[in-house]
C-alpha cells in the first residue's frame, strides 16, 4: 500500500484564508474528519489550515483553496500533485530542487545541462512533484526560500520556492558546497546524493569487499615517483589518473621502452594528443609536470581493453535506485574512444556502441558471453552497494568497468554525477528517458513518499 495518493488543485474564491476543502473521496483515503486543524507542508514551509470536506462523487480527489492559500502552498491550479499524511501533518509534493550551476546562456541558464533539467522537471511534475532548478546561491536563509526555475511551453521561468523535501545535487563542485549541504540538511533537507569521492578512496573502498577485489587493477597512491618506476616494470604500462579528476581529462599513459631504457608516454590537452619520451625516471616526471601539476595521482596497472578498429572500448552501467529504494541497471552501453586516445570518454571526441555488437566481434562463443554480460551486472550492483555503504546514501552511479582480451571484467571507476548522453549514441531512447525518470521516483521515495510493494 502506498503511502500518498494524488490530488487535484483548484482555486475556490469564495474559501478564506485559513481554509482548504478537500473532497469526501481524499478525506477518506487521508483519514481526516471534518473541522480538523491541520500543518500543511510544502518542503520546509508549514501553514495551519482548517479543512472542510466537499461531498461529491463526481469530485473524485480535489483540493480546493483560494488563490492566495495555493500560492503559498506553491500548487499551481489545474494540477496534480502527491500528498501524504505523518504525525505532523499533510505534506505535499514533495518538493524536489535540482542543484547546479548558472550559465549566462539566453535559453539556457543551466549550460549544457538545462536539456536534461527541462525533463527532468517534466518527469517530476507528472509524478505530482513541485520541482525546480536552482543554483544554491540564491537561497535566502532569512526567508526560507530560494529562486528556481522551472519550464514550460513559453521557456525557462523564474519564482520563489520553499526550500526542498529532497535536492538532486547536479552542480560540478557540490562536493565543496558542504556550508550549504550541512545548512539544508540541519533544515530537514535530504540529499540524493553523497559528495563526490575520489579514485583512490574509492579504490579503498573497494578493496574491503573480498567479492570485489578480484575486479580490481592494482592501484597505488602517488607519493614519490619511484612508484611509477615499479609499476611500469611490473606492468610494462600503467595509468596515471587524478584522483579527484573527471571527463577522461589529465589521464596519463606511460609505457615502457622496448629494448632500451626510458619510457613513452601519452596525454590529451584541449582533446590535443600529446606523446613523448624520457630517457629516465626524473626527466619523466619533469615531463609530466604540465599536466600533473600539484594534483593528487594514482598509479594503476594498465588493462588491455577489447577495441574496435583499434580504439580502445570500455562498458558504462547507470545503476539508479527505483521508486522502492532499491538499485536497479537502467542501461549498459560501451565507449569507444576516438581514435589513437587513451581514454573513452564521450566528451573527448569518443562515440557509443551496443554491448552485443562489441562482445560478438570479440567472443563467438554465446556462454562466454552471457557470463561476461552477468559479471558486468553483478559488478555493477556490488560496486554501488559496496560504496554507498562507505559513503552514505545513494541514488545513482555510474560505474565503468573493462573487459580484456581474455574476457576478464575489470572495475574502473564509479561516477556520483553521470552522464546518460550515451544511450543516444547507440540509439536507446527509452533507455535515456528511463535514465531521467528513475532520480524523480527515488527523490520522491527519499523525501518519504513510498510507493506500493510491485
Amino acid at each position: 500500500m502506498s503511502n500518498y495518493t494524488m490530488f487535484t488543485a483548484s482555486v475556490n474564491s469564495r474559501l478564506s484564508d485559513s481554509a482548504v476543502m478537500i473532497t469526501r473521496d481524499l478525506a477518506e483515503t487521508l483519514g481526516l474528519q471534518d473541522s480538523d486543524q491541520l500543518y500543511f507542508y510544502a518542503g520546509q514551509v508549514k501553514k495551519k489550515l482548517k479543512l472542510s470536506i466537499r461531498n461529491s462523487d463526481k469530485l473524485n480527489m480535489r483540493l480546493d483553496a483560494n488563490a492566495g492559500i495555493l500560492k503559498k502552498l506553491y500548487l499551481q491550479p489545474e494540477r496534480s500533485y502527491g500528498i501524504k499524511k505523518d504525525i505532523n501533518g499533510l505534506h505535499l509534493g514533495p518538493v524536489v530542487g535540482i542543484s547546479a550551476d548558472i550559465y549566462n546562456e539566453p535559453g539556457r541558464p543551466f549550460g549544457n545541462q538545462s536539456f536534461f533539467f527541462q525533463q527532468l522537471l517534466k518527469a517530476g511534475e507528472a509524478l505530482g512533484e513541485i520541482c525546480f532548478a536552482f543554483n544554491p546561491r540564491t537561497i535566502n536563509w532569512n526567508n526560507g526560500n530560494v529562486t528556481g526555475y522551472t519550464y514550460n511551453k513559453k521557456g525557462w521561468s523564474k519564482r520563489t520556492f520553499p526550500l526542498p523535501d529532497v535536492i538532486y545535487p547536479r552542480e560540478r563542485a557540490y562536493a565543496a558546497n558542504n556550508n550549504f549541504r550541512r545548512r539544508l540538511e540541519k533544515a530537514g533537507t535530504r540529499f540524493f546524493n553523497p559528495p563526490l569521492v575520489g579514485k583512490w578512496e574509492t579504490h579503498l573502498i573497494m578493496k574491503k569487499n573480498p567479492d570485489l577485489a578480484k575486479y580490481l587493477p592494482e592501484t597505488r597512491l602517488i607519493k614519490n615517483f619511484n612508484q611509477v618506476e615499479d609499476m611500469v616494470k611490473k606492468y610494462q604500462a600503467v595509468y596515471l589518473k587524478p584522483v579527484s579528476g573527471s571527463q577522461g581529462k589529465n589521464i596519463i599513459r606511460v609505457l615502457k621502452k622496448k629494448n632500451t631504457a626510458g619510457y613513452e608516454y601519452q596525454y590529451e590537452i584541449n582533446n590535443l594528443i600529446i606523446k613523448g619520451s624520457a630517457p629516465s625516471i626524473n626527466r619523466l616526471q619533469s615531463a609530466l609536470k604540465r599536466v600533473m601539476g600539484n594534483r593528487s595521482y594514482i598509479v594503476q596497472k594498465q588493462i588491455n581493453l577489447l577495441k574496435l578498429d583499434d580504439n580502445i572500448v570500455d562498458v558504462r552501467i547507470l545503476v539508479q535506485k527505483n521508486d522502492l529504494g532499491k538499485w536497479e541497471t537502467t542501461g549498459i552501453a560501451c565507449r569507444e574512444g576516438k581514435r589513437g586516445s587513451i581514454t573513452s570518454n564521450i566528451s573527448a571526441g569518443g562515440s557509443g556502441k551496443k554491448l552485443d555488437t562489441v562482445l560478438h566481434r570479440h567472443f563467438d562463443d554465446d556462454s562466454r558471453r552471457r557470463i561476461i554480460i552477468e559479471e558486468i551486472c553483478f559488478l555493477a550492483i556490488e560496486s554501488a552497494k559496496t560504496l554507498e555503504k562507505a559513503i552514505g546514501p545513494a541514488g545513482e552511479i555510474g560505474v565503468d568497468i573493462g573487459i580484456d582480451k581474455d574476457g576478464e571484467v575489470w572495475f574502473i571507476e564509479t561516477n556520483l554525477r553521470p552522464a546518460r548522453h550515451v544511450f543516444l549514441l547507440i540509439g536507446e531512447q527509452e533507455t535515456r528517458l528511463k535514465s531521467v525518470e528513475m532520480p524523480m521516483l527515488y527523490l520522491r521515495y527519499l523525501a518519504g513518499f513510498v510507493s506500493k510493494e510491485r
